[in-house]
């Protein structure tokens, strides 16, 4: 059994890191391999080699992809077994905390030919250059995007009748109000990406009893709702563009899913009926704007994209692929064992 999400996002605060979310906070942790190693040499064809060979054992497995690339591997976690392997390299640097004990890392750098490599030396720095610039394009869009729905939310947040979305999160909730230890997991179920706005949500809808916030007000409402639901092993997909709002929530022992996503089945809450006055008709120009911006910044993303597989193709030329395969079984043989 497969569920994907995104462990990281490009938001208007930059790169947003949620790898943190990988592990739920109500699990121990048996194992964690860090993957280490430059572009194109293998990381992510090593961690669907093992995800593929758990599910074809019949384990239950989690795929977070890149957001960057969302064909790309970020991370996989053997849900039965708990354990983790991950990219370990920028943006998402990691080293261990308990070395050999729990973590370990997975150089596939080691790979990659020196004397080969050292010779693609200005071509390698030009390219970084350019994504670079490429990206911070991208984030000055995001951030003008999250400008006008910061002040969108601000302004709708304002018309909320709170009382009717703190009963409405009661009877959705799972534990009493006085419990103390009320864990949560931060992922994301959404990317803006090089190849546009990407979704997990579909796979997730089907596994979950859906309520579905509709309307004009929908991400606003879906937010304060989630926050208002006092409940322990709650899973909280953060919005794309501002990561401290939530666009879905999920209690996953009552299989029960919130969520402001579009063509979903199940209970509606209509936005609307959630205000005790109507919005400044301003929002009504911050959303349409504000998704002009993503658009733009897309365009970057995809900018980005293209000078990454070039990056790519320098380094393959310059590793040893045998040896690679051979690592990758190895480590595979040893997962086994544990």
């Amino acid at each position: 059994m497969e569920q994907c999400f995104f462990s990281g996002s490009n938001s208007g605060e930059g790169f947003f890191n949620q790898f943190d979310g990988v592990i739920p906070p109500w699990v121990a942790l048996k194992r964690y391999f860090m993957i280490k190693g430059g572009p194109g040499v293998g990381k992510s064809t090593l961690m669907k080699r093992v995800a593929q060979r758990a599910e074809e054992k019949g384990e239950e497995v989690e795929r977070f992809y890149c957001s960057g690339d969302p064909d790309s591997l970020d991370a996989v976690r053997l849900v039965g077994r708990e354990i983790v392997l991950a990219d370990a390299t920028a943006p998402h640097c990691m080293d261990p905390n308990l070395p050999g004990a729990v973590e370990e890392i997975v150089n596939l750098g080691e790979q990659i030919d020196r004397t080969r490599i050292v010779k693609y030396r200005d071509e390698i720095e030009e390219l970084i250059s350019k994504n670079k610039k490429s990206y911070r394009k991208a984030y000055a869009f995001l951030g003008a995007a999250k400008n006008l729905e910061a002040e969108r939310y601000h302004e709708i947040a304002a018309c909320v009748d709170r009382e009717k979305i703190i009963k409405c999160g009661k009877e959705l909730s799972d534990v009493a109000e006085n419990k103390e230890d009320r864990r949560e997991r931060r992922l994301f179920l959404d990317a803006i990406s090089c190849k546009g706005r990407i979704s997990f949500l579909p796979r997730m809808i089907k596994e979950n009893e859906v309520y579905c916030v509709t309307g004009r007000y929908k991400d606003v409402i879906t937010d304060l709702l989630s926050k208002s639901i006092p409940s322990d092993r709650k899973e909280v997909f953060c919005s794309p563009l501002r990561p401290q709002c939530v666009n879905h929530m999920r209690l996953k022992e009552r299989a029960i899913l919130l969520t402001s996503g579009d063509s979903a089945d199940g209970r509606k809450f209509i936005s609307e009926e959630f205000l005790k006055k109507v919005p400044d008709k301003s929002t009504d120009v911050f959303f349409p704007e504000a998704r002009h911006m993503e658009e733009e910044a897309m365009k970057c993303l995809a900018e980005c994209k293209q000078i990454h597989d070039e990056l790519e193709d320098i380094y393959r030329e310059c590793v040893d692929f045998e040896r690679i395969t051979g690592r990758t079984e190895e480590l595979m043989e040893f997962i086994d064992t544990l």
